[in-house]
């Protein structure tokens, strides 16, 4: 059975905006390589990520994420069981003037969790809308 996190959090203010696409690089390439999928978008000093995955994984990598230095204010959405995966792949970006306003891109991240049961949808959904429309 696959297993979900969701959080926000804020970046540390002591990183460029080279470090922090350094960061959504390497993540990027090692969940791919390890069977972890969902999304990590970064606006404006803040992080939303999804990781969806084996369940002893995902949660090794949330506890990893909660000692990061790169990240203050954790907040965690949402934490459960899935039945069934919703993401085809795991993609990291930064969302800024000229991403943020591509309805195409938008339009995929939410078809990317049309597969979660329907409460989980709804607050992933949101998120996604919030993070996205004020970044």
């Amino acid at each position: 059975m696959r297993y979900a996190i969701s959080y926000v959090s804020s970046a540390a203010s002591n990183y460029n905006l080279n470090d922090i696409q350094n960061l959504l690089d390497t993540t990027e390439q090692y969940n791919n390589a390890h069977d972890i999928r969902g999304l990590l978008l970064y606006g404006e000093g803040n992080y939303f990520q999804i990781l969806e995955g084996e369940k002893k994984l995902v949660e090794a990598i949330f506890d990893d994420i909660k000692k990061d230095p790169r990240h203050k204010n954790i907040i965690q959405v949402v934490g459960k069981n899935l039945r069934q995966g919703a993401f085809d792949g795991y993609k990291a970006e930064i969302v800024n003037e000229n991403n943020k306003c591509d309805y195409e891109l938008v339009k995929e991240y939410m078809e990317q969790v049309e597969d979660l049961d329907g409460q989980t949808q709804r607050v992933v959904k949101e998120m996604l809308e919030v993070f996205v429309d004020t970044h």
